[in-house]
């Protein structure tokens, strides 16, 4: 399967979560779902000039305000509420759902997650092509991505505010700790380019898509080193339960 189509893919894959067909009968006693942490938009405020919450020059929420952090957090939790409404729909009691979700510990800071360090490495990749004319910056201030990281504790109270699934499991995975060589960043770079690279093309075109991920490639590379601390539990695997 060709790149493109998988992202498309990818894309049609989530609109179909949060916004699925009418419901068959329940008979599903297992789901499994590997989510990438996309929320089905980005918060309004973080794109209105207007509000506390307006991320200029940024493209993420990981180093911005806590206002940023904020919306984000909000339009995250709105969503997973709705995606287990929907799971809640087609598993019947007792039926389980497992999935893999891109997480930030418990504890830390948003910026100093593997995942916030490299998203966070887009934006000056972007502003450094504003300020050569390559593209507009007002176009950098309207564009933010629309992924989200959340914590374990965070899930906890949201699986619970939901009430339709009990916590079977939660637990943190750490893929990246039982690798000891340095980190490969041209994977990296390729892991997010797939990840984003359809979201950036819609909003600045396609003809910055190669320049930008070689920019961003060239800063990302000094993080080849990265601390294991950074590599904790960057992602998290659950077993829900259908009550």
């Amino acid at each position: 399967m060709h790149r493109e189509e998988r992202r498309w893919k990818f894309h049609d894959a989530l609109r179909s979560m949060l916004h699925p067909p009418p419901p068959s009968p329940p008979l599903h006693r297992e789901a499994s779902i590997i989510a990438e942490g996309m929320i089905e938009e980005v918060p309004e405020e973080v794109l209105d000039k207007d509000s506390p919450a307006w991320n200029k020059g940024r493209i993420y929420y990981a180093s911005a305000s806590d206002e940023v952090a904020n919306a984000y957090t909000a339009q995250f939790a709105k969503d997973m509420d709705n995606f287990l409404n929907v799971r809640a729909k087609e598993i019947v009691i007792g039926g389980m759902m497992v999935f893999v979700m891109t997480a930030t510990p418990d504890g830390v800071r948003r910026s100093k997650t593997g995942g916030g360090i490299l998203y966070d490495t887009l934006w000056p990749s972007l502003m450094d092509m504003a300020k050569a004319g390559l593209v507009n910056e007002a176009q950098v201030d309207s564009f933010n991505l629309p992924v989200y990281a959340a914590s374990p504790k965070e899930m906890t109270e949201l699986v619970e505010k939901n009430g339709n699934f009990s916590i079977e499991i939660m637990q943190p995975t750490d893929p990246l700790l039982r690798i000891d060589d340095p980190i490969d960043m041209q994977m990296c770079t390729m892991h997010i380019r797939a990840a984003v690279e359809e979201i950036i093309r819609k909003h600045f075109g396609s003809e910055i898509i190669d320049e930008l991920f070689d920019r961003f490639y060239q800063k990302a590379a000094v993080y080849s080193q990265m601390d294991s601390s950074y590599k904790k539990g960057n992602l998290l695997f659950l077993a829900l339960k259908r009550k």
